[in-house]
């Protein structure tokens, strides 16, 4: 190193200057503009570090190739950094990235929440619950890449983000061979991520998150959990934790292969295969019982699940078939056994390999084409310092809830095992389950499966599923979800709001009929307004108001206007997410606001042919009101009275509105004609002072026919309050009115959607 002269001023003389060497102030301009190239080229290879200032617009994805065009999702997705700090060092850029795709929520109920996903192997994907289960969009099958958006998909009221981890998996890297081996290095990594994404998406360090997954996600969600709440770096607000046909204790889970696949027919109860299979089973609990329990993958007892598929081989048409490990219902080609399926992923995997779809997600940096689990990761993976994740359930369950669930027809993964290591497990205080019983639980009207909770611990089975729920049950996986988050369904918006569903004996909890609690809306809650205020909003949201519980009932925008404007009605109480719901009801308003103005303009030309007196009365004096006109709800006979809102969710929603076209037909049982010949005298009555073009003659007809004790005496005692101020031929015909349902919904039909 040159010594400059600031050098010689601050330190001892340099020995050749000492021998009479000329001091050179050249040395000084040369190290300043070497030190000068040193900073621009560190700035330089700073800013092409992607890692250095990461932004969330770096990350947006405006759309994927195949999207439909309609669709309306907002979307993420990208590398994050994610290795670990060593000896107080921060690696570089060039060392572990994990990859996450998110999709923003529809809807926003009551609060923000996240959903971090993760699938198992381990490393296998988070695409298959992206793009096979939970995510907004479905691959077409040999569709060439095309996307629909997919039923039940996690994102309307929740923000879901897949990441795929250990790096190695799916789109993660790493430029070295630096692979994860133990549970606890998957926490720390997603510490680090989790520390990089907030530093991006700052907001979310507010949400209430939680972690979710299945199978080999049974063991890192509790680790992640548990490194989370341990870390002082992320602020993370976690609330709870769900895990799908989860492998998390092998203690319990190894021998209750058998025991299903008896339980199932897969293997026959006295057959040599049984005898074969046991064998297996003895060998691994003598292989448990040496190693203290303390692996999670014992080599002896994965010969269980290998001697129940090779007993159900059977040839088919010169190909070996056996059992689906993932849904016994279904078989594959051997040695297989499941790993074919599901079918979808004859199209995934082109469909993530292409360039585009790369670029799209903003993936390019993982080089090759896109595996669903790579080989590679799962073998390294072979922890052998980590206890199963069963040992931290306990400690977990003291701070959040969490969430079990299982298909009915999964092997690999199955209830049984699931459910014995529930019965062994102690947590706050007790062991398993106790007295505490299953509860039948009902989507749309069929049962979905069995619901048990105890002390923060929630066990669902549900029938007629897989290993992965989600992509047999849609519906009912949302349903699960919307229970165990707690989304309000009073502040909620979108299809999931209109499905009906229930535990037990409770009444089922839709949108506008009822509280998440269980217990019925008031006239007022459902529409945040009380009978009064809703009487007196103009048009058809009077209407809509009273027929909250319609909504409910017939749901079905074009089914009449109650069911439509009861919709709307039932979130006019201002929030965000309630505004997105008059949306849904826009084909009911629509149709409602045609045949209004088809109905005022009828009005108005028989206005004027009446002040012009060229229009005689009915015969009998009744008017007009008592010819009746087909279709438009008027006619002979008074309207019904109010709905009341049955004490129970049931009896709300039971009774839904007629709807629009003949409405005012067949009143309550409790009116008689003297409603319908009052209604005509009050319409003469109008049209001929307003003919005459008398002033004040508004006022003066109130006045008369609030003297009318028949007529508007009873229909302002069932509303409980004034009528309001409205245009009289609204309140004669009862435009705009709610007081046409049934007083008891007698032979109408229920419907929930």
């Amino acid at each position: 190193m040159v010594a400059g002269p600031l050098r010689t001023r601050l330190t001892a003389p340099d020995p050749r200057t000492r021998r009479g060497a000329p001091q050179q102030d050249p040395p000084d301009l040369s190290h300043l503009l070497r030190h000068a190239r040193s900073v621009a080229l560190s700035r330089q290879t700073s800013s092409s570090n992607p890692d250095d200032d990461m932004r969330a617009a770096d990350f947006f994805i405006p759309s994927l190739p195949g999207q439909p065009d309609d669709a309306q999702v907002t979307m993420y997705g990208g590398h994050i950094p994610s290795a670990p700090a060593k000896l107080g060092v921060k690696d570089t850029e060039s060392d572990a990235h994990l990859f996450f795709f998110m999709a923003r929520n529809k809807h926003i109920a009551d609060t923000e929440r996240t959903l971090l996903w993760f699938n198992g192997g381990p490393g296998c994907s988070s695409f298959d619950g992206g793009l096979m289960e939970i995510g907004p969009f479905r691959l077409v099958p040999n569709g060439d890449g095309k996307l629909v958006e997919a039923e039940g998909a996690w994102n309307e009221y929740a923000n879901v983000i897949f990441i795929d981890q250990p790096v190695g998996t799916g789109y993660a890297y790493m430029a070295s061979n630096s692979y994860v081996h133990e549970l606890k290095e998957v926490g720390e990594h997603m510490i680090e991520f989790l520390v990089n994404f907030y530093k991006v998406f700052p907001e979310f360090v507010n949400h209430d998150t939680y972690l979710a997954g299945e199978s080999y996600a049974g063991q890192y969600i509790p680790y992640i959990a548990h490194a989370i709440l341990s870390s002082k770096r992320v602020p993370t607000r976690l609330k709870g934790l769900m895990i799908g046909n989860g492998w998390i204790d092998p203690t319990s889970q190894y021998p209750a292969y058998l025991d299903f696949a008896l339980q199932s027919g897969i293997v026959k109860k006295g057959s040599a295969a049984e005898s074969k299979v046991r064998k297996a089973v003895d060998d691994c609990e003598a292989a448990l019982k040496r190693n203290r329990a303390e692996r999670i993958h014992e080599g002896a007892c994965e010969r269980i699940l290998g001697a129940i598929t090779d007993s159900t081989i059977q040839n088919v048409n010169g190909q070996n078939m056996c059992v689906n490990n993932y849904d016994v219902r279904l078989t594959d080609t051997h040695p297989s056994c499941g790993m074919n399926w599901p079918p979808d992923l004859v199209d995934m995997h082109p469909y993530l390999s292409r360039q585009d779809v790369k670029s799209a997600f903003h993936a390019t940096r993982k080089q090759g084409p896109w595996h669903e689990c790579d080989g590679q990761v799962g073998a390294q993976f072979y922890t052998p310092r980590s206890r199963p994740s069963v040992h931290l359930l306990p400690g977990l369950l003291q701070h959040m809830p969490v969430l079990l669930f299982a298909g009915a027809e999964d092997l690999i993964c199955n209830h049984v095992g699931i459910e014995r290591m529930i019965d062994n497990l102690e947590w706050n205080g007790e062991t398993g389950f106790g007295n505490v019983t299953e509860e039948e639980w009902h989507v749309d009207g069929r049962q979905a499966g069995t619901w048990t909770t105890a002390r923060n611990l929630t066990y669902v089975k549900i029938n007629d599923a897989s290993h992965m729920v989600p992509y047999d049950q849609p519906v009912a996986a949302h349903d699960m979800l919307l229970r165990f988050v707690g989304v309000s369904l009073l502040s909620a918006a979108g299809p999931a709001a209109q499905v009906p569903s229930r535990i037990g004996n409770e009444i089922p909890a839709v949108l506008g009929s009822t509280h998440p609690n269980g217990t019925a809306l008031g006239a007022a809650e459902a529409g945040g307004l009380s009978p009064g205020e809703l009487d007196a909003l103009p048009g058809g949201a009077g209407a809509a108001g009273e027929g909250g519980s319609a909504a409910a009932g017939e749901g079905k925008a074009g089914s009449g206007g109650g069911g439509g404007g009861g919709d709307a009605s039932s979130l006019l109480h201002g929030s965000d997410a309630a505004l997105e719901g008059l949306v849904n009801a826009s084909s009911a308003v629509v149709l409602v606001a045609l045949m209004g103005a088809a109905f005022a303009l009828f009005l108005c030309v028989r206005r004027r042919a009446r002040a012009g007196g060229r229009l005689a009365r009915a015969p009998g004096g009744e008017g007009w009101a008592a010819v009746g006109v087909p279709g438009l709800g008027m006619g002979t006979g008074a309207r019904g009275g109010k709905h009341e809102r049955g004490g129970s969710r049931g009896e709300a929603r039971g009774e839904a509105r007629r709807g629009y076209e003949g409405a005012a037909h067949g009143g309550g049982e409790d009116e008689d004609d003297d409603g319908a010949e009052g209604g005509a005298h009050e319409l003469d009555e109008l049209m001929s002072r307003r003919g005459a073009g008398a002033a004040g003659a508004q006022g003066a007809y109130r006045d008369e026919s609030a003297e009318d004790d028949d007529a508007l005496g009873r229909r302002a005692g069932s509303r409980g309050g004034p009528l309001g101020r409205r245009d009289e031929e609204e309140k004669v015909f009862g435009l705009g009115d709610d007081d046409d349902e049934d007083e008891d919904g007698a032979g109408m039909p229920r419907r929930h959607r």
